[in-house]
């Protein structure tokens, strides 16, 4: 900047002059100039505004230098003044410059300091205050709380008319927030190449002056880029010195041979009472010395026009004092906001890709400053290289969706001319590819399963081995510890965790969550845990359960399964087949299937018939066999009672309903169906199974090897499957071979379900005996259907009462121990958990 700028302020003071009101010679505003704007100054650096943030919110903003304030907070602060004369003497209205909104508030002295309808007219002198008349005879006086807030009551704001300065535009000042503008001149003149285009402005250096462009011709084709400018072309004007008559091109820039870079950089000064604007140009061609701009002087000129007959010619001129123009005239010269650049798809989920030269041109952005290796392309299924672009008001916020870092937050993009999708974000060009991702999933990149499903659906796991000739191999417990295996496979029960925040665009309230999930075997006790001896994971009721995070491939087919405290891997040792937790990504697939349909039944006789044969206890041996009436016993042959089978429910647990299945001898001592078993003296067979001797123990004891449950099979009819067995991760379902009961691990057989006679030697002996258990929260009360059923406390206090509605019914009934009396029959005690 050189010396003529000091009297630049003057040279703009007597552009655009409006009239001066109507007044008085003693009426304080008769100085005032309609349709100018001023700011209403309280002392030193305080001025009356609207808020910045919350425009319709009056405030005294302290301000103590415009410097850095740019030309919207200016605007805000600046006030038209409107004298109104009424009989009682001139009022007056105050019109903001930024939102062409009157001073106005409702009518009470207890009214928000906020733009309403009611009071919008004034009494007031400069450097007094503003007052209004109220209906009630009271007044409203614009005043300060001690807060600094604005208020209606107390002592007045004394405020004076102060002009205001002339400030130097930056490219977002010409553009009202944007880059993008017009430039409106008052008359048409040859040469003007500026009119009617949107143009791109960019600072260059530190004095005020920028680059211009026009939008969508920014470059040639190959790839120089295009600046308006004052060219060396010059139209004859009588009378013309030095650069007066040169003409104006859009032009590359040169800085060997004839430079004419100064020539391309413009300064634009606006007058803020009425938004004049004078346009300057760093420099121009001398003609009287070889066509170089005399940079050492640092010549500065002003666009002006020249009168050529009926012709009125753009052109620039040098100034000399009080910055007028040597020669020509200044045109009016206005700013309107242009169109600025916008990315067509909106606001979403994208990839971005470089695409200016250099090292990392071609690959994809997962960072501000990195970037993926290779030929690596970012997937829809994880947050690593998606960025999130937000727009506001015609801006953009471009920010990443793994680490939070941002490109650009909240400012205008610029296309590349010729490029589609491309923009110019910060300083390199880059290629938009909007995916489709959906925001509101917040827990993109992991495994996250339904509350229904979480209680509909059981999961088996299975890992993928990267170990050439290992197949697919399935999670499974064998004493406990968890395996791998071509054919064993655990139904697994998720247990979800606090869902953990792990990434988003949290910058602009986007956020990523991981759920992590306890695993638990869906009919096992406990939880999957490590074994820190042994360094493998096991089934555990004692030791702290781990969880696991399922974390998806770029496929959003398969997943990894990490701990959630230190993200190690799930993986397999193939020597051993134990599953242990490692520092390599194991692929682990996980398949949902629904959860087991269990039958109830009440207690009663029932034949168990699969494939015309029906299960019976061979008298002799005690083993289960599967026979038709006639079918010879040594001596004897298998009768109608031999089949009657008596199934009685006894627990719940994980949602089905298990049975005692028993049968009897001719003594009629009763006998329960079960399976090969240390647990009974003498009984230890290696494969079939039978019916051992009813004894006090078979009920209570823990995990009773006698407890049945009949799962539904999805074609037709049930399977009978073993509890203690399955717990055990044993062989849970009842089989045949040659036709004794077997247990198998794979389902094979499955059994229609019968209602039969009592058999003669149990009808009055079992089946009328009345017994109270306690499972689950429940009393069961068996054989006393009909009958009145009252739970009392160890206090005598009743505490529910009931008539048997079943010969299998239950009641629900609080922990600890509780007396049940039976009509008819006595009073039991039974302790409830």
């Amino acid at each position: 900047m050189n010396k003529h700028f000091t009297l630049l302020a003057a040279a703009l003071m007597t552009v655009g002059t409006f009239t001066a009101a109507n007044a008085a010679d003693d009426n304080p505003s008769k100085d005032w100039t309609a349709g100018n704007y001023y700011y209403l100054k309280n002392g030193s650096d305080k001025y009356l505004s609207l808020d910045g943030n919350k425009s319709d919110s009056v405030v005294v903003k302290a301000i103590p230098s415009f410097v850095d304030v740019n030309k919207a907070a200016r605007d805000s602060a600046l006030w038209e003044i409107v004298g109104i004369n009424e009989t009682a003497g001139t009022v007056y209205q105050f019109k903001n410059k930024k939102t062409n909104a009157v001073l106005s508030f409702a009518a009470s002295q207890e009214a928000k300091p906020v733009l309403a309808a009611g009071v919008d007219k004034w009494t007031f002198t400069d450097g007094g205050g503003l007052s209004a008349s109220l209906s009630d005879g009271s007044k409203m006086i614009l005043a300060l709380n001690d807060d600094g807030s604005v208020a209606f009551t107390g002592e007045a704001l004394d405020l004076t008319v102060t002009e205001p300065d002339t400030m130097t535009m930056t490219p977002q000042d010409l553009g009202d927030g944007f880059s993008t503008f017009q430039l409106i001149f008052d008359d048409k003149y040859e040469g003007n190449i500026f009119t009617g285009k949107d143009l791109i402005a960019n600072s260059v250096g530190n004095n005020g002056f920028m680059t211009l462009q026009v939008k969508g011709d920014e470059a040639y084709s190959n790839g120089v880029k295009k600046f308006l400018g004052v060219d060396t072309l010059k139209t004859t004007i009588n009378n013309q010195q030095n650069v007066f008559g040169a003409g104006f091109a859009l032009d590359s820039t040169r800085k060997v041979l004839r430079p004419n870079e100064l020539c391309q950089h413009f300064k634009f000064v606006v007058n803020l009472q009425n938004d004049s604007i004078a346009m300057f140009v760093a420099g121009a061609p001398d003609f009287d010395d070889d066509l170089k701009v005399k940079e050492a002087e640092g010549d500065t000129v002003r666009v002006v026009y020249a009168q050529t007959g009926n012709t009125k010619v753009l052109t620039v001129s040098k100034f000399g004092a009080n910055a007028q123009p040597i020669q020509g005239k200044l045109p009016m010269i206005g700013v309107a906001k242009g169109t600025p650049v916008t990315i067509p798809t909106g606001s979403g989920v994208y990839f971005l890709k470089k695409v200016s030269k250099g090292a990392d041109n071609g690959k994809y952005y997962v960072a501000k400053k990195a970037f993926m290796g290779g030929d690596s392309v970012p997937s829809v299924n994880q947050v690593r290289g998606q960025w999130y672009i937000k727009e506001n008001n015609g801006k953009y916020s471009i920010v990443d969706r793994e680490s939070d870092s941002d490109l650009i937050l909240d400012k205008e993009v610029f296309a590349v001319q010729g490029m589609e999708d491309t923009y110019l974000i910060g300083s390199d060009s880059i290629t938009v590819e909007q995916m489709n991702v959906d925001l509101k999933n917040k827990y993109l990149g992991s495994f996250v399963a339904s509350e229904q499903d979480l209680v509909n659906k059981g999961y088996y796991l299975s890992l993928f081995s990267a170990t050439p000739g290992v197949p697919e191999l399935f999670m499974y417990a064998s004493d406990s510890i968890l395996k791998g295996s071509a054919v064993d496979m655990q139904l697994f029960k998720l247990f979800p965790m606090k869902p953990v925040k792990v990434a988003g665009a949290k910058q602009l309230g986007d956020t990523v969550s991981v759920i992590p999930y306890q695993l638990g075997g869906y009919f096992l006790d406990g939880k999957v845990a490590k074994d820190e001896e042994k360094g493998v994971l096991k089934f555990s009721t004692t030791s702290t359960p781990l969880s696991f995070r399922f974390l998806s491939d770029a496929n959003g087919q398969f997943y990894s399964m990490a701990t959630d405290a230190d993200n190690k891997y799930v993986g397999i040792d193939v020597n051993t087949s134990n599953l242990q937790l490692t520092s390599t990504k194991t692929i682990v697939n996980i398949a949902p299937v629904d959860a087991p349909e269990y039958a109830t039944f009440e207690a009663g006789h029932k034949r168990l018939v699969s494939d015309g044969n029906s299960l019976v206890m061979n008298p002799l041996n005690l083993f289960a066999q599967m026979k038709t009436e006639g079918s010879e016993i040594t001596k004897a042959t298998y009768e109608k009672d031999n089949f009657s089978l008596w199934v009685e429910p006894d627990t719940m647990v994980a949602g089905k309903q298990l049975y005692l299945i028993s049968s009897g001898s001719e003594t009629g001592t009763r006998y329960y169906m079960s399976v090969k078993d240390t647990s009974f003296t003498g009984i230890n067979y290696d494969k079939y199974a039978m019916f051992v001797e009813d004894n006090d123990t078979i009920k209570t004891m823990k995990d009773s090897p006698a407890l049945f449950a009949f799962k539904v099979n999805e074609h037709g009819g049930y399977l009978l499957e073993n509890y203690k067995e399955l717990k055990n991760g044993g062989k849970p379902y009842v089989g045949v071979v040659n036709g004794f009961v077997v247990l198998e691990q794979f389902p094979h057989v499955a059994f229609e379900v019968e209602t039969a006679s009592a058999p003669t030697p149990n009808e009055e002996i079992n089946v009328s005996e009345i017994k109270v258990i306690s499972s689950d929260g429940q009393v069961i009360v068996t054989n006393a259907s009909g009958k009145k059923i009252t739970l009392s406390n160890i206090l005598g206090q009743t505490i529910g009462v009931r008539r048997a509605s079943s010969e299998y019914f239950s009641m629900p009934a609080t922990s600890g121990i509780v007396l049940v009396t039976v009509e008819g029959d006595t009073t039991y005690k039974v302790i409830v958990k």
